[in-house]
């Protein structure tokens, strides 16, 4: 312990999510062809229900708007979302997950919920992360809106290949 508790306890916080991270990067990686990017994007999609606009999905998750338009490309490519001009900016374009995008989105968070649950049971820096608040604490935020660099990909749901990695990948996420 430091003699700065808010930086102890925020360096609690990147170490407990590091090891999240790690773990369900592997998991989704080596059950569904998804990385936790990918998930990330389908969680947003998923709440919306229907066409959201691309540029605000990209504000809604923590990943740059190029990284955002390379996940949704190969995610549109392995059958998991849909595109469509935006009818009213001729620029854009409106996403949603399809069928198959929704089904592989309910398998992947139930195997995350499943996971979390193991490691809030063995790590303790988890446990006190993922611990429920009391009922005096305030609510955590919803709108995220910091940007990240580095990606990984997406396997398809015909073939259960990656596609090609491109430019960048993020150092701590795995295969």
């Amino acid at each position: 312990m430091t003699a700065a508790p808010l930086t102890d306890r925020w360096m609690a916080t990147v170490r407990a999510g590091a090891q999240i991270v790690q773990a369900a990067e592997r998991l989704l990686s080596d059950t569904y062809g998804l990385c936790v990017s990918a998930f990330e994007i389908m969680d947003v999609m998923e709440r919306e229900g229907d066409w959201l606009r691309a540029g605000e999905l990209s504000a809604r998750v923590s990943r740059s708007q190029p990284q955002v338009s390379r996940l949704l490309a190969q995610m549109v490519d392995a059958g998991y979302a849909e595109r469509r001009p935006c009818a009213t900016d001729r620029r854009g374009f409106d996403v949603r997950l399809t069928p198959a995008g929704r089904r592989i989105f309910a398998e992947a968070t139930a195997t995350v919920e499943e996971l979390l649950g193991e490691l809030s049971g063995t790590a303790p820096e988890v446990r006190g992360l993922l611990a429920r608040p009391g009922p005096d604490a305030p609510a955590a935020p919803v709108d995220r809106t910091f940007r990240r660099a580095g990606e990984a990909g997406v396997r398809t749901a015909r073939t259960g290949e990656a596609p090609a990695r491109q430019n960048e990948r993020h150092a701590d996420t795995q295969p």
